[in-house]
């Protein structure tokens, strides 16, 4: 459904050029993934497993809904202000956690895999 999705946004070049950020979960590196993402033409940017710090769905998502989200009084409207709250992520809002991955990257490298966090500005 994603890639559907990309190929109406961008008609004419579809998912050339789209670089996924993409975990080492088992199930994500099925070779029939791997092979279907490879045909789409995707670029997959992998990152170690188990490094919350370099997840922007981990480091910035999560915190970001919980900012924005308002007490909810069941599950329906849960998962309603939160598909609200995702769908109207500005795009300029969307991008900074991916300027910030750059440098978390770095810090993962240059701490030899440890635990980044308190190093972060």
């Amino acid at each position: 459904p994603v890639v559907n999705e990309v190929w109406k946004q961008w008609k004419s070049s579809g998912t050339k050029g789209i670089k996924l950020l993409h975990d080492n979960a088992r199930l994500h590196n099925h070779p029939d993934v791997i092979n279907y993402l490879t045909q789409e033409d995707i670029n997959l940017m992998t990152y170690p497993p188990f490094s919350p710090g370099l997840v922007p769905c981990d480091f910035w998502l999560i915190d970001y809904i919980k900012r924005n989200l308002t007490d909810q009084t069941n599950e329906n409207l849960l998962a309603r202000g939160i598909s609200k709250i995702i769908k109207n992520i500005a795009e300029e809002e969307f991008k900074k956690p991916f300027d910030k991955l750059i440098e978390r990257m770095e810090l993962y490298i240059n701490n030899y895999g440890n635990y980044f966090g308190c190093l972060i500005k």
